[in-house]
C-alpha cells in the first residue's frame, strides 16, 4: 500500500491479520502490516507512558517555502527537489520537520495526520544516550569502569571487559552486530535479542528467551578488543537502560518523564514500549508524534526554551555527548558506510549511542525503515523524519537525512 493510506482508517480485518502475524521480523520488513504497527504498537505491546509538563506551549511556525526547490541527489531517480523527494511513493516518507531557531520552517505529511504518533527505531537510543550523559555530569556514572560495576546481573561474563563507555558507543568487542548478515540469520544473537524483548521465540529451540540470557550467552570477538571498533549492537542500549533503573532505582520511563519529558511543553506524551519482564525499550520502541519528536531534538539547541520550561541538555551534557567518539573506531565501519547513503557525506565519529557526529559539531541517530533525528546545535537547526522504508528491492533508499543537512547549512547562510 502507498504510505499515504496510513491517514486514513484500517478494516478490522486488517487489524486481525496484523495481529496474527505480528512479530519483530514481520514488522522490521516494512510490509503493509508495518504501517500499523509503526503507528500503533502500543495495541500489540505492553506500553509504559511518561507524561509532559503541565505547560503546552504551541511550536511557532516561520514556513520557508523556498525549502520546497533545495536539490538532493539520489541513487535512483537523479537530482530532486524537496518536495518531490517527500513526495513520491519510492521513498515511503510519511513524516518530514525542519526547525530553525525553535521555530518549524518546514513540515510535510506525505503519509500520516500532524496528531498520529509513530515508532522512533533506533532513533530513540537518543533517550538513553542523554540520561547516560546526564548522570555522567552528575558524577553518578564513570564510564570508564566496567559495565558490570554498574549492572551486576552480568557479572561474571564477557561484559566484565567492557566499559560504560564501550556501551555507550558500541565498541564492545563482541560477537553482536547488527548488519545484513546477521538480521537475516534467524538463530544470531541479534535475532535472539529482538526475538527476546518482543516475546517470540528462539528460531531452533522454540524457547522463550529473556534478554539477560541472551546478552549473557553472548560471545567475544576472537582478536578484537573493547573499544577498537565501531559494531553497532542494540543489546548495548537495552544494558544501559538497565543500569539508568539500578542507579535511579526508578524505571526508565519514570526517570525519563522526571529528567526530561515533565520539562517539555509537548502535547502528548511519550510512549514507551515494554518487554516481556517490564522494561522499557528505549532503544527503539518508542512512539510520538513527528512535532514532539522535533521537540526532543530542540533541547539540545540553544532555542530549547521554544520546546521546555528549563533547561535539560546543559552546555556540559552536550559536550560529554558530542566529545566522547573515537574517530579510529568509527572508520571503515557499517554505520560510516551507511552515513554516505543517508548523508551523501562521511561522518566522522560516533558517540553517546549517536551513529553520526561530523565535525561542525552535528550530531543524528538513523532508525530503521527510514527514521531519523538530526541535530546541529551550532546552526540551531533540527531535523526528524518518519516513515516505512523496507530494506528490499526497489525500497530502502532514504535521502532525507542529505535534505536535512542542505536545509541546516542553506537557513545559516542567510
Amino acid at each position: 500500500m502507498p504510505v499515504e493510506a496510513a491517514k486514513g482508517t484500517f478494516s478490522p480485518e486488517f487489524v486481525d491479520a496484523a495481529r496474527a502475524k505480528f512479530n519483530n521480523f514481520h514488522w522490521q520488513m516494512g510490509g503493509d502490516h508495518a504501517l500499523y504497527y509503526n503507528a500503533y504498537m502500543n495495541e500489540f505491546m505492553p506500553t509504559a507512558v511518561a507524561s509532559p509538563s503541565q505547560e503546552y506551549k504551541a511550536l511557532k511556525r516561520n514556513i520557508h517555502k523556498e525549502l520546497d526547490n533545495l536539490l538532493v541527489e539520489t541513487n535512483t531517480k537523479g537530482e530532486m527537489t524537496m518536495r518531490d523527494y517527500l513526495a513520491d511513493p519510492q521513498f515511503r516518507t510519511q513524516g518530514f520537520m525542519l526547525i530553525h531557531k525553535g521555530k518549524v520552517v518546514y513540515e510535510a505529511y506525505p503519509g500520516m495526520k500532524p496528531t498520529d504518533r509513530h515508532v522512533w527505531a533506533s532513533s530513540a537510543k537518543t533517550t538513553v544516550g542523554l540520561i547516560v550523559a546526564q548522570l555522567v555530569d552528575e558524577g553518578k556514572v564513570d564510564t570508564n569502569k566496567p559495565i558490570a560495576n554498574y549492572v551486576p546481573e552480568l557479572s561474571g561474563t564477557v561484559w566484565d571487559k567492557v566499559s560504560v563507555l564501550d556501551l555507550l558507543n558500541h565498541t564492545t568487542g563482541l560477537d553482536n552486530e547488527e548488519k545484513l548478515e546477521s538480521i537475516l540469520d534467524p538463530d544470531s544473537p541479534v535475532v535472539r535479542f529482538f526475538a527476546s524483548i518482543t516475546g517470540s521465540t528462539r528460531h531452533s529451540t522454540g524457547e522463550v528467551e529473556t534478554w539477560l540470557s541472551v546478552a549473557k550467552d553472548t560471545d567475544a570477538l576472537p582478536g578484537e578488543k573493547a573499544g577498537e571498533r565501531f559494531r553497532y549492537a542494540s543489546i548495548n542500549t537495552m544494558i544501559l537502560t538497565q543500569m539508568i533503573e539500578n542507579i535511579e532505582g526508578e524505571t526508565f520511563t519514570h526517570v525519563f518523564e522526571d529528567r526530561v519529558w515533565s520539562k517539555t511543553t509537548a502535547r502528548q506524551p511519550m510512549m514507551f514500549n515494554l518487554s516481556p519482564d517490564g522494561k522499557a525499550i528505549a532503544l527503539g520502541l518508542v512512539l510520538s508524534t513527528l512535532e514532539d519528536k522535533a521537540r526532543f531534538g530542540t533541547l539540545f539547541t540553544p532555542s530549547w526554551k521554544a520546546v521546555a520550561t528549563e533547561q535539560v541538555v546543559t552546555s556540559e551534557v552536550l559536550d560529554i555527548i558530542r566529545s566522547n567518539g573515537n574517530a579510529e573506531s568509527h572508520a571503515g565501519s557499517t554505520k560510516q558506510a551507511s552515513s554516505i547513503g543517508a548523508f551523501n557525506e562521511m561522518s566522522t565519529t560516533q558517540s553517546y549511542q549517536f551513529d553520526f557526529i561530523y565535525d561542525d559539531g552535528a550530531i543524528a541517530k538513523s532508525g530503521n525503515l527510514g527514521q531519523m533525528i538530526y541535530i546541529d546545535p551550532e546552526r540551531d537547526f533540527v531535523g526528524v523524519m518518519f516513515s516505512t522504508n523496507p530494506y528490499h528491492s526497489g525500497y530502502g533508499e532514504n535521502k532525507g537525512p542529505a535534505l536535512m543537512r542542505s536545509a541546516a547549512r542553506q537557513l545559516a547562510d542567510k
